[in-house]
């Protein structure tokens, strides 16, 4: 889009050529992607390519010189800008351009509208052609100069379900694994002007999300808090996520992101200072936690990254650093096999590092002198038993209960996991209720192991509502609350965002578990079945408890019953009481009409 808008402000350029983005994704087939483009029979079609899409561009691209020879073909991304010369050969590229776009492209365009040779353009890589590696890229050294892809109209915010925004280029910092700040060094950033412009458009165009394209967004931390004061400001519904360093975190900082909509992401890697210092890292375990804690008291959301396979890096070693991550509570823990990424310094060094890495994308690890394929392997089995368990599964409100009561570590539980999901049926295809059912049974069986199964229904309970609260928030409110006029006809049925529970306890003593372990919560509370309702009214999860009577009823609303059905043998008591919930329930979005 930035491409695009680039060319159509130039005046020369743009009155002979009609650019147009075309979105594809991951899941459309080479054949689809090329008939599609053929079909439009454009005269030219870059690609952006990455590790994850080259495979399916290059098949796409002799697809479409096969049908139209002619076309010319070119690409850029991350993969132009590591690999230039091997993705020029590996497809019918007529040319690629390595690093930053906006300037390389429109000099290519002045010079073919203009008849005259790209021999001598720096940043474009000709198969055949000479170049000169002293100045093989074109960066923006002024991002002002660029014109907004969202305020030139090229990006209609109001047509996706979440926005790409980006805020600054560059990383201050040097990690091996990623070249984020390879080519330019420092950081250059957009104006607050501009920022601000884009604010007010995401806002009149009603985007939901928005994910912050800035590698440390609080590097420069006085100029993040005014970007957060201005999204309080502007856009306080929109959803932000943003990656952030705990360097940087300080108290303010935190109750402004506690203002917002948002959510961070943390890349801790691992809890190792040799491992990060291998990948020009630094790491002080308390320093970290002190930081992420500040966090936890503002309510803040947030995630960890971990890499497992970095130089050093062992499968105990990865381990404990799983346990130090899960400690911190975060919302969800991303995990990720080392990848050694062409253009980085893990890359330049694989050989002395004894890094045996595929040759071709993905480029993931397959052994190093510390961390064999094997144990590869099983680091891979825990990070699907913790992506499914602890992410997919929402576990974060109460796994540190059961650790604490079992008196394992994070990596102790997970394997175990690992042997019991074999037994399951394809994890991928396992919906939200199905992977509670799947914590409850494992749970229950670790309980029983230890002979604490008194102790299980205390955190069944517990694991339930948990549930309830994650299926009801990501439910999201009612699109159409307009409850218009209802009466007897009226048919009514359960709003999405609405989970019905029968406990074994009170809803409200469970809430004291975590300051009492379980022991302590049985010796003061006994059992009391409790009818309880999770329900989502405008964005917000609450709870209600209610009469074993009224939550039959809700349970009955299928989309086909009217109060008139559901009263008919009812006493005429319990048809006032009905009638007078369901306005209720109708005005709360408990429930909506049909």
């Amino acid at each position: 889009a930035s491409l695009k808008t680039q060319l159509d402000s130039h005046v020369d350029i743009a009155k002979l050529l009609d650019v147009q983005l075309c979105d594809y994704y991951a899941h459309n087939s080479a054949d689809y992607i090329a008939d599609d483009l053929c079909a439009d029979a454009f005269k030219m079609v870059g690609f952006s390519t990455y590790l994850w899409n080259r495979e399916l561009v290059e098949k796409i691209c002799k697809i479409i010189k096969t049908k139209l020879p002619e076309t010319i073909l070119f690409a850029g991304g991350a993969e132009a800008t590591a690999l230039p010369l091997s993705l020029l050969e590996s497809a019918p590229f007529d040319f690629v351009i390595k690093g930053e776009g906006e300037i390389v492209l429109r000099e290519v365009m002045k010079s073919l509208l203009g008849n005259k040779a790209l021999d001598d353009i720096a940043g474009l890589f000709m198969r055949g052609g000479k170049h000169n590696p002293d100045k093989d890229q074109q960066p923006v050294l002024d991002l002002n100069s660029l014109d907004s892809p969202f305020l030139s109209g090229s990006l209609d915010p109001a047509e996706y379900s979440g926005l790409l925004w980006e805020l600054s280029r560059g990383c201050p910092f040097k990690c091996g694994f990623c070249f984020e700040s390879r080519g330019v060094a420092g950081v250059r950033k957009f104006s607050m002007d501009r920022i601000k412009r884009e604010l007010e458009l995401f806002e009149e165009k009603k985007v939901s999300q928005v994910f912050v394209l800035d590698p440390t967004f609080n590097s420069d931390a006085a100029r993040a808090k005014l970007i957060l004061r201005m999204i309080h400001k502007i856009t306080p519904l929109i959803h932000f996520n943003f990656e952030v360093r705990t360097e940087f975190l300080d108290s303010e900082i935190a109750s402004l992101f506690a203002e917002i909509n948002c959510t961070l992401q943390i890349g801790l890697q691992s809890a190792h200072s040799d491992v990060l210092a291998s990948v020009n890292r630094t790491f002080n375990a308390e320093a970290f936690a002190d930081k992420i804690s500040l966090l936890n008291k503002e309510g803040v959301l947030f995630g960890l990254d971990l890499i497992f396979g970095l130089p050093g890096d062992t499968l105990n070693g990865f381990k404990e650093s799983l346990d130090y991550a899960l400690a911190l509570q975060p919302n969800h823990l991303d995990i990720f096999r080392l990848t050694v990424l062409p253009g980085t310094a893990l890359y330049d060094q694989a050989g002395s590092l004894d890094l045996n890495a595929l040759k071709d994308a993905p480029y993931t690890l397959v052994s190093s002198s510390t961390f064999s394929e094997s144990e590869l392997e099983q680091a891979e089995s825990l990070k699907l038993a913790c992506d499914l368990f602890y992410n997919r599964g929402g576990a974060v409100g109460w796994l540190f209960m059961v650790l604490e009561e079992l008196e394992l570590n994070a990596s102790d539980f997970f394997s175990g996991f690992v042997e019991y999901m074999v037994v399951q049926k394809d994890p991928d295809l396992l919906t939200s209720d199905e992977i509670c059912e799947l914590q409850l049974s494992f749970v229950k069986k670790m309980f029983l192991k230890e002979n604490k199964d008194d102790f299980f229904s205390v955190i069944e309970d517990i694991i339930k509502i948990n549930n309830a609260l994650n299926k009801s928030l990501y439910a999201g409110p009612l699109v159409n609350t307009d409850a218009g006029i209802h009466d007897d006809k009226s048919i009514y049925k359960l709003a999405p965002g609405t989970v019905t529970l029968f406990l074994k306890y009170d809803y409200n003593d469970l809430m004291s578990v975590g300051e009492l372990n379980f022991e302590e919560f049985l010796d003061n509370y006994d059992q009391q079945t409790t009818c309880l309702i999770i329900y989502n009214c405008n964005g917000i999860v609450k709870s209600l408890i209610i009469t074993e009577n009224l939550i039959t009823i809700l349970n009955s609303l299928d989309g086909r019953l009217s109060i008139k059905n559901i009263c008919d043998n009812e006493s005429e008591d319990n048809c006032i009481e009905i009638r007078e919930f369901l306005d209720y329930a109708v005005a709360e979005q408990i429930v909506q009409m049909c």
